[in-house]
């Protein structure tokens, strides 16, 4: 979209050059009246049109409005010059008598006033961020429905929770390393893990009617090999299989530090042992999100990225990772010596 807009851009700027009509550019460049050059003097935007052309726009809107008035004559019975065009200046005045102002090129609001060449939205500026937000469950690693465990101590860098359960549910944590929130957790905390599923659940709501930019539907086997993927919405529904991810699979971001990832399944997702997702030309954990409109299954010694949404469970097999967050709606998350790490905040707001 960018591309679009810097050479949509481009196109008009040379439009305009051409559109200028050569005789006025070699007339108000042989003008003896032209003094000041681009310094935008009191004279080249003076109230009186005797003492010189207005050639600045007013308060500079837009950078855009650049035309002067009508040169005046140069003194003795020569006549006034023609009207400037594009910020130019008016065109040289008869040969006789003294110069009558200091119409220079570019008065009182030329070129780069508000709003102009690199303002706001101006060329090279990222896209803002139109993708989802996890709210009050960003700084929940695991956050699920009935209960958190661990066949072998995992290491969790973020908040554990249980949102229809009480503390008790979460098992197999160092209880001095991680804070842990469930139902019966006390005051200010008794409803963080509702108040954080309920998030979750706008979260899908903002998800699921998205339209999709990538169709996967029904490709046999779902992301496998090395796959690379843009940013947008990539469905992977399926009318008869659960999905797989194997291989790699790459998110090129295409240098937009606002890019958003978002891959939908309706039924299962499985991810395969040592499958990668590979961050790619500045994409950020926080800006990926998976969602899966049943159960989703990593693998073991997987390399995962982003917040993983599943409708029901989610499970974690032996020594894989997981930069990002496991949020299970209705059910419980399973993990067995794995890593779950919140990602550090997107330089948009989430």
């Amino acid at each position: 979209m960018m591309n679009s807009l810097v050479s949509g851009r481009s196109k008009l700027s040379a439009f305009a050059l051409i559109a200028l009509p050569l005789s006025t550019v070699f007339a108000a460049c042989t003008g003896d009246d032209v003094q000041d050059l681009g310094n935008g003097g009191s004279g080249a935007g003076g109230k009186s049109g005797s003492s010189g052309a207005s050639h600045g726009g007013v308060s500079g809107s837009s950078g855009a409005a650049h035309a002067g008035s009508a040169g005046t004559s140069r003194g003795g019975s020569s006549s006034a010059g023609a009207a400037g065009a594009d910020g130019l200046g008016g065109a040289a005045g008869g040969d006789g008598g003294a110069s009558a102002g200091e119409g220079g090129f570019g008065g009182e609001g030329g070129f780069g006033g508000e709003g102009g060449f690199g303002g706001e939205d101006g060329f090279g500026g990222a896209a803002a961020y139109l993708g989802p937000s996890v709210g009050k469950a960003q700084t929940f690693a695991a956050l699920a429905y009935s209960a958190v465990t661990t066949a072998n101590i995992s290491t969790i860098v973020g908040e554990i929770g249980v949102s229809a359960g009480a503390v008790s549910t979460i098992t197999g944590f160092d209880a001095l390393s991680y804070l842990k929130y469930g139902i019966d957790s006390l005051a200010p905390n008794s409803q963080r893990t509702i108040l954080a599923q309920q998030d979750v659940t706008a979260l899908v709501a903002d998800i699921d009617p998205r339209p999709c930019d990538t169709d996967l539907t029904n490709v046999v086997g779902g992301l496998t090999g090395d796959i690379t993927l843009h940013p947008g919405v990539t469905c992977m529904n399926s009318f008869s299989a659960d999905v797989l991810v194997n291989g790699h699979v790459y998110l090129d971001a295409g240098g937009d530090p606002n890019a958003f990832f978002i891959i939908r399944g309706n039924l299962t997702l499985t991810v395969a042992d040592a499958a990668q997702v590979v961050l790619q030309n500045g994409a950020q954990a926080c800006g990926v999100f998976w969602r899966i409109s049943k159960e989703v299954t990593i693998g073991k010694t997987v390399q995962f990225v982003g917040t993983v949404v599943a409708g029901t469970a989610i499970t974690l097999k032996s020594g894989s990772t997981l930069n990002g967050r496991a949020l299970a709606q209705t059910a419980g998350i399973q993990l067995d010596a794995n890593t779950i790490t919140i990602p550090p905040s997107c330089t948009h707001l989430q």
